[in-house]
């Protein structure tokens, strides 16, 4: 055979330390190729451990190349090596593969003539299992660090990942009617294209941009990358306690791997703010949704950034690089070449429909974390008007436009004549029942925004129908539907089980919020109102809530190769050494687990004080609540805070049952 395919077939991909403890190496995920023995990069153990990544025991067996750059490029295939991009700093370079497909779409929107390989940035973000190493993976030890990096991404990607990618995928993003369009669109993928196609603009704008600077321009990307993965293992270090003990590892040895991820992160974050880029929002909400974890003491927890400064930076971020379009905005005297090359272009800009959706898409997934806060946190939305919002901002009114004027005509005959529930038809309903869920919480938070600031009893009239309105399209063209694929649950795939109880477990968590803030605000006179609606989330919560702590989701080990495709969104699972758990466990949103729990204990404690309900009855409810809690994520404070709770609210209740009996027992005498 030819040399060069010699070479190819020869790997070279573990650095020495690595080697010498032979366990996997992912350098070859950072960048390094065989034969760029210049290469100043790090695989993630030596980067966790702070020690120099080497390749000496290479240079022992095989020639140093003149022109180590150029030879490493040589050696791939054409559209591999043109599927890299290197963001090179004074300090540290890194290079980064692609797919083929997104190296066909660097092709068609890089310019002409490049200073180096284009290719969107997107494909820094998209995660994928690492290669299977040369060795047996029975035969790895893997440690801490190692646990860490090969782990999080699987999790991420198959938890939030997956959910966030439908939530703004084909079937359910309102603002975005394309039927062509992928169903699942991951977040690291969607807002890296985002700022893909921002540089590709700034580059046809400003062509003397990217000439001028390319050693700043590449050194920012590196490091908005490297906050954000960063970020990503920081929110899924929560759930490495699933696999720890195949791991061989102590509790408090992982315990600290999550102190130390979420350290790294928040101190990060200060930086991520001042780094304007799509990715930098994504960034920002992850450490957001990132609960603080146990052993962090309140001294330090009040020595930096909060999530909730975070969350709320992220959205300031997002008005700002949709403003970016149509003004040139100046921060006082400063004003860096980077808002000076995208003010130039402000005027000039042909942007693509294909980006214009992305950013819809990405706008549409901003709406939905500032609803989520507004209704939880009971901060003012900032990207939507307050009392109104849901019924005069654009993207609520497409919102129902959808669902009143094309999901509701175009599945009627699904509620009329029935339908069989495939995964497919599953995906749109479970999809139109998220932006029906989202619309509802809109709704909510407004009606809370009237009674919590005071307004006129007209205003809070407006919310209130507008509200009632919202909750009827729920249950006249989303709850049949849901109840039909809720009898065809145990047919569809995990992913579209998982979905259904996400939609269905977060809109009754809508509803119980909602009749908590009717009573804290004293409106009784509202509440007849929703009673068909609070009953139903008082039973259904913990059916819906059993339902999740009965089922199972796997998520497959990295590294491992399968044929099997996910029918939702394309993805491939990975079997071997998989983690098998309950949907609660692994729910990528565990803080609502935790409201929605709280809110439940308050309706049962109630109901048994008036007597509506018996002890035994109480006491299956209550463990069950207490069961859920047990299967979040232990390492954040916020769980542990909550089963203190729950189990405080308990022993009060058990004790007034002591004390009732006892008064009863001498009344008998």
């Amino acid at each position: 055979m030819p040399k060069t395919s010699a070479q190819r077939r020869t790997q070279f991909s573990s650095c020495d330390a690595c080697r010498h403890s032979r366990v996997a190496c992912d350098a070859s995920n950072y960048g390094h190729q065989p034969g760029k023995v210049r290469w100043r990069g790090s695989c993630s153990r030596c980067s966790l451990r702070k020690r120099p990544c080497t390749f000496e025991w290479i240079n022992n067996v095989k020639k140093k190349p003149s022109n180590p750059r150029q030879d490493s490029r040589s050696h791939l295939p054409t559209t591999e090596a043109d599927s890299f991009v290197s963001y090179e700093s004074p300090d540290q370079t890194t290079v980064v593969g692609g797919s083929e497909p997104f190296s066909r779409m660097a092709q068609s929107c890089s310019p002409a003539v490049t200073q180096y390989p284009r290719v969107p940035l997107s494909e820094l973000y998209i995660f994928v299992p690492e290669p299977k190493s040369t060795e047996p993976l029975s035969s790895q030890v893997e440690s801490a660090d190692v646990l860490l990096t090969r782990w999080s991404d699987q999790i991420f990607h198959h938890g939030f990942e997956t959910i966030f990618g439908l939530s703004v995928g084909r079937n359910g993003c309102p603002l975005v009617n394309d039927p062509t369009s992928d169903v699942c669109i991951p977040a690291t993928q969607l807002f890296g294209k985002l700022d893909a196609y921002m540089d590709e603009e700034l580059d046809r704008q400003s062509p003397g941009y990217a000439s001028d600077a390319p050693g700043r321009r590449q050194q920012r990307h590196y490091q908005i990358d490297q906050s954000l993965r960063c970020a990503i293992q920081s929110f899924a270090a929560r759930w490495l306690p699933l696999v720890s003990q195949r791991n061989h590892l102590a509790t408090s040895q992982v315990e600290e791997i999550i102190r130390d991820s979420w350290r790294a992160t928040r101190k990060d974050m200060l930086k991520v703010i001042n780094r304007a880029s799509y990715r930098s929002i994504l960034t920002l909400y992850l450490f957001a949704q990132t609960p603080t974890p146990v052993g962090i003491s309140e001294d330090e927890e009040l020595d930096g950034i909060s999530g909730s400064v975070c969350i709320q930076t992220a959205l300031l971020q997002v008005q700002r690089l949709r403003e970016r379009q149509r003004s040139c905005q100046f921060n006082g005297s400063e004003v860096s070449a980077w808002a000076g090359a995208l003010a130039s272009s402000a005027h000039s800009t042909n942007l693509t429909q294909a980006y214009l959706d992305f950013e819809s898409r990405a706008y549409w997934a901003a709406v939905m974390w500032d609803t989520s806060s507004s209704l939880t946190l009971n901060f003012r939305t900032s990207l939507t008007s307050g009392l109104k919002g849901a019924c005069s901002e654009p993207a609520w009114r497409l919102a129902r436009s959808f669902l009143v004027g094309s999901f509701h005509p175009r599945t009627e005959h699904w509620r009329t004549k029935g339908f069989e529930v495939s995964d497919e038809v599953a995906c749109q309903i479970i999809s139109a029942a998220a932006i029906c869920k989202l619309y509802v919480w809109k709704n909510i938070a407004s009606l809370k925004e009237a009674l919590r600031e005071g307004v006129d009893e007209d205003s809070v009239l407006f919310a209130w129908k507008a509200l009632l309105d919202a909750i009827d399209i729920f249950k006249t063209s989303i709850r049949p539907l849901l109840n039909n694929c809720e009898r065809r649950l145990h047919f569809l795939d995990q992913l579209g089980r998982l979905s259904w109880y996400e939609v269905n477990f977060q809109y009754y968590l809508g509803i119980l919020v909602l009749v908590d803030a009717i009573e804290a605000a004293d409106r009784s006179d509202l509440l007849p109102g929703v009673t068909a609606a609070r009953q139903d989330a008082e039973h259904e919560s913990f059916n819906v809530l059993k339902f999740g702590i009965e089922s199972t989701y796997t998520i497959y080990g990295p590294g491992e190769d399968s044929n099997t495709a996910s029918k939702f969104d394309g993805t491939t699972d990975f079997p071997g050494r998989p983690i098998t758990t309950s949907f609660v466990a692994i729910d990528p949103y565990p803080h609502y687990v935790v409201d929605s729990v709280l809110l439940m204990n308050k309706v049962i404690s109630r109901k048994y004080r008036q007597g509506k309900i018996k002890h035994g009855a109480y006491s299956y409810l209550s463990s069950t609540l207490l069961n859920a809690l047990g299967q979040l994520p232990q390492s954040s404070k916020s769980v542990q805070a909550a089963r203190e709770n729950l189990q405080r609210s308990l022993h009060e209740v058990d004790a007034i049952s002591v004390t009732d009996a006892a008064v009863r027992e001498l009344h008998r005498d």
